[in-house]
């Protein structure tokens, strides 16, 4: 199993958590820990940043789609950076990409993250 590290960084505007390792029901607590410490402060529009993660399962998935709810309740943007892979095949099988706001890259994702919460 690799450890699951989270970075959190004020990048543009954006509150950034840049994740690596992998993402799974058990490094769970680790990145609850720091999404909850972001949408605490809520400052600014959330991006998730994936390119470093190498494994994902539900536990993960479902994670982001609570801090997502919770982002957009509070009238923030929020995006997930995910380039090609194993770890966007999750998103694409579960139908999120779209209501994810899951991007390539951190610009896009930013522009996708900047956009006012509607629901």
């Amino acid at each position: 199993m690799t450890p699951l590290a989270v970075k959190r960084s004020q990048t543009d505007g954006f509150d950034v958590l840049s994740v690596e390792g992998e993402l799974d029901i058990a490094t769970a607590p680790r990145m609850l820990a720091a999404l909850n410490e972001a949408l605490a402060e809520m400052a600014a529009p959330v991006i998730v940043d994936l390119s470093k993660v190498i494994f994902m399962d539900s536990t993960g998935l479902a994670l982001l789609i609570n801090a997502r709810r919770r982002v957009r309740r509070r009238g923030q943007g929020f995006a997930i950076v995910c380039p090609g892979g194993p770890i966007s095949r999750v998103f694409e099988i579960a139908d999120m990409v779209e209501s994810l706001h899951v991007c390539p890259d951190r610009e896009s994702a930013r522009r996708a993250a900047a956009q006012p919460a509607t629901a």
